[in-house]
């Protein structure tokens, strides 16, 4: 046989099956990009499939209602330390033993020391790729409403939409009279604050003070922030262990949750184990909704256990949160903080 047609009918066969395989895979990948914005595949650093990149892409872009619950894990991606991180310990105590209203009372200073520290550090933190990803999503998205559980300010700073969150635990930022929720005599002086509160609470230069081995500034009483109006102690805005979310909260997101049916619900960074947060996924499934985690890893028990139809993807949610989002908001950049 002539060497030319040889070569000519060889190349007419069919491909081998792997090669037949490889060109359908390219040529899906190819069809995801135009279809979603022409945003790429999902990061294949992430290890989620183009399978579940794409089920979850069409469910969120065309859903009218998405309920967001948000946790600490959104944040550690900008240095920020979760309640329930492997480094959550503050000179060797528990976290929420320090945001409790007892502690306060018992050794003001002492928290006032927690709270000044965890205010320093995420006052020279910046929101992440997940944070700019989320605000986008809300611009995109009139129906969408989340829930925060972080105090760190970073939505806010990443310029989510007021109207679409609920601050269910407080935040930061602000400062209120210890007496703001007395029953009697009680004082409902609040204002917004940065680090520090007051010069005396200002951390020594190159001091870790969440380290017990680093001495704590000797303060007194008497030098912590007083309340202008009635002369008590001041304390963080924040809802402590125990204390109740604020009814406004819990009216705002009720009236979300009630007003129809929520096409998917996005729970990132949470374990959904402290009420009344944890409560909202059957709230979103008794609603009609599908679930999203993005969560480190994948919860076996409880109300953060993924069902059958639900999506799970595992990893930083910096990354991922952008990642899975990218089909409907485009590109946020990177996984670092925002310049």
């Amino acid at each position: 046989m002539d060497p030319l047609q040889h070569a000519v009918e060889e190349a007419s066969k069919s491909p081998p099956k792997k090669a037949r395989d490889k060109k359908r895979e390219a040529l899906k990948a190819k069809q995801a990009n135009r279809k979603f914005k022409g945003a790429s595949a999902p990061d294949p650093s992430l290890g989620i499939s183009l399978e579940d990149f794409t089920s979850f892409t069409e469910t969120l872009k065309t859903s009218k209602r998405i309920f967001a619950l948000l946790g600490a894990g959104l944040s550690a991606g900008s240095g920020l330390v979760t309640f329930r991180g492997s480094d959550r310990l503050w000179r060797g105590i528990e976290p929420q033993d320090l945001s409790d209203p007892q502690a306060f009372f018992d050794d003001p200073a002492k928290v006032w020391w927690f709270f000044s520290d965890r205010m320093k550090r995420a006052q020279e933190a910046k929101p992440n790729s997940a944070h700019v990803a989320l605000v986008k999503l809300a611009e995109h998205k009139e129906g969408f409403f989340a829930v925060n559980q972080n105090i760190d300010g970073l939505c806010e700073r990443a310029g989510f939409p007021p109207s679409q969150i609920a601050q269910i635990h407080g935040t930061l930022f602000k400062i209120k009279c210890s007496k703001h929720s007395a029953e009697k005599d009680k004082c409902d002086y609040v204002t917004e604050a940065t680090y520090p509160v007051n010069e005396s609470l200002t951390i020594p230069y190159d001091v870790d003070i969440s380290d017990a081995a680093a001495p704590l500034p000797d303060v007194g009483v008497n030098d912590l922030p007083r309340c202008p109006k009635c002369d008590n102690l001041l304390r963080p805005a924040v809802v402590f262990f125990g204390e109740a979310t604020p009814l406004s909260i819990t009216e705002r997101t009720y009236n979300f949750t009630s007003n129809g049916p929520i096409d998917i619900m996005l729970v990132i960074g949470t374990s959904a184990v402290v009420l009344p947060a944890a409560m909202y996924i059957p709230v979103a499934r008794n609603a009609g909704a599908k679930v999203a985690f993005f969560n480190m890893e994948e919860s076996d028990e409880g109300l953060a256990t993924a069902w059958p139809g639900d999506w799970m993807f595992k990893g930083d949610a910096a990354a991922t949160v952008a990642d899975m989002l990218k089909g409907v908001v485009g590109n946020v950049g990177g996984r670092g903080g925002m310049n």
